[in-house]
């Protein structure tokens, strides 16, 4: 099945990739409207220096979501129900980069 579908999109014309291009932008611009209503509530570093991060839901629905470091490892992907928080530190090299749904 890839491998028709990666036939079928090198045979497509420019605009058609083209196209393909544009709705992989609109989904992006959905999935960051999204993740708006998750929000950094806390942080700071622990006792050893490692940075933590705590974010809640804030939003009306169950979304899944990783936290994002910048120079260290990412958070697994979690549920995060409405009104729920997750807290994930990284490693001591590591600054907050954002939420992300996965």
């Amino acid at each position: 099945m890839v491998r028709a579908g990666f036939k079928a999109l090198a045979a497509a014309s420019g605009v058609a990739v083209v196209l393909v291009a544009g709705a992989g932008v609109a989904q992006a611009q959905t999935t960051r409207a999204a993740v708006d209503c998750v929000k950094k509530v806390d942080g700071g570093r622990t006792i050893t220096g490692r940075p933590w991060v705590k974010v809640k839901n804030e939003c009306a629905w169950t979304y899944d979501i990783k936290i994002v470091w910048k120079y260290g490892p990412d958070s697994l992907c979690r549920e995060l129900s409405p009104g729920e928080t997750l807290r994930h530190e990284s490693a001591q090299s590591a600054t907050y980069d954002g939420t992300r749904i996965c």
